[in-house]
Parts: structure tokens; C-alpha cells; sequence
């Protein structure tokens, strides 16, 4: 897609929609994040770090203590995905959002300059850091509640297979799943679409 193709693209479909802004709350930053495949082993240690520091906290009424993760803020140069790329590849099934916010409680708001994000809705979304171009952390929102957001999300990442060699870390669930394996993908995803339908 040109630049000029894309700009014409994002006009037609701002006279005919509303702006577009996706809040997410601060908790759900890169819980689920897409990493190199290349980084397996260091996010499986991490997994089991965090469940035996949750193991160890746990009480009747929740924790004693936080979990905080070392989350690497350039996690994916060494990969040197283009925004254009993710944007290209995209963007027939995965509208831009215009603006992106984040924050908590009921109040609080800040708008998050460097992040682009892509879904059909908020439940389903890719969030993308870059800096000059380049990608340097990205993660999803994830909730299935049915069939379409199912395949939205099989399709999202099976995408991003063929862009570079990812896996998403689920660290909620402690569970990463690399992208090129199809039938690892399908299991990942049944596994929330049958949570959301109990």
C-alpha cells in the first residue's frame, strides 16, 4: 500500500466514523506480549518465577505482596519490525485506532504518545511501542466472547508468523505459544473461547 493509498484510506474512513480511542487499563500492559521466539527459555523462568512468588503470597483474601516483572522496554529491536510492516499486513482486518489511552480507577487518563493499536474492538486488540519507525514492545488484548473474535485473533497472529519469528507470552495464564506452530495457536485460543462461554 502507498503512503498515499493508506492516507486516502485512513480520510475516507474518518468522514465516515467516529474518532476511534482505545483505553486500556495500566494492569494489562504487555500481559500478553509478543517476544522472539529466541527469548523462550528466559520467559519460561520468569513464568515459574512469578507462580511460585504467587504461591508463596497467596491468602484467603488475595496477596500479601506484588509481583514486579522486568519487562524489557525494547524487547523487540534486534527484530526490526517496521510499524509500516504491521500496519500493511494489517490492515484489511485490524482498523487503527486514532488514539490510545491508559490509566486506572475511574478517573485517571494519559494519553500514550509511541503506541499504535489495531482491532475490531477493545477486547481484541494489537498495542505496538515504536520509536523511529521501528517496533519495540508489543502485546494484545485478549478476550474472546465469540466465534468472530475467535477468528480475528487466530488470524491476527498467524499474520504476525509470517512477519517475524514471535511467540506470545500469556503471563496471566503462564503459558507462551509460538505463532508459526498453527495447532499451538488453534489450542491457545479454544482454551479462552471456552472460558469466555462458561
Amino acid at each position: 500500500m502507498t503512503p498515499e493509498s493508506e492516507k486516502k484510506r485512513h480520510t475516507d474512513r474518518a468522514a465516515n466514523e467516529e474518532k476511534r480511542v482505545l483505553f486500556f487499563h495500566e494492569d494489562d500492559y504487555a500481559m500478553l506480549e509478543l517476544i522472539p521466539t529466541k527469548r523462550k527459555e528466559a520467559i519460561e523462568a520468569e513464568m515459574e518465577q512469578i507462580r511460585a512468588f504467587g504461591d508463596e503470597h497467596r491468602t484467603e483474601g488475595g496477596y500479601t505482596d506484588l509481583y514486579v516483572r522486568q519487562s524489557d522496554p525494547r524487547e523487540l529491536d534486534g527484530l526490526r519490525i517496521q510499524l509500516a510492516e504491521i500496519e500493511e499486513a494489517v490492515s484489511s482486518f485490524a482498523y487503527p485506532y486514532d488514539q490510545v489511552i491508559t490509566g486506572y480507577g475511574s478517573s485517571y487518563r494519559v494519553e500514550c504518545e509511541g503506541i499504535r493499536a489495531f482491532g475490531p474492538n477493545e477486547e481484541t486488540v494489537l498495542l505496538c511501542e515504536y520509536e523511529d519507525g521501528l517496533i519495540r514492545k508489543a502485546w494484545m488484548l485478549l478476550d474472546i466472547g465469540d466465534r468472530a473474535q475467535y477468528d480475528w485473533a487466530s488470524k491476527l497472529l498467524l499474520t504476525l508468523a509470517r512477519i517475524a519469528p514471535l511467540m506470545l507470552a500469556d503471563l496471566t495464564w503462564g503459558i507462551n505459544v509460538d505463532l508459526r506452530d498453527e495447532e499451538a495457536v488453534k489450542r491457545y485460543l479454544d482454551e479462552y473461547l471456552e472460558e469466555d462461554e462458561a
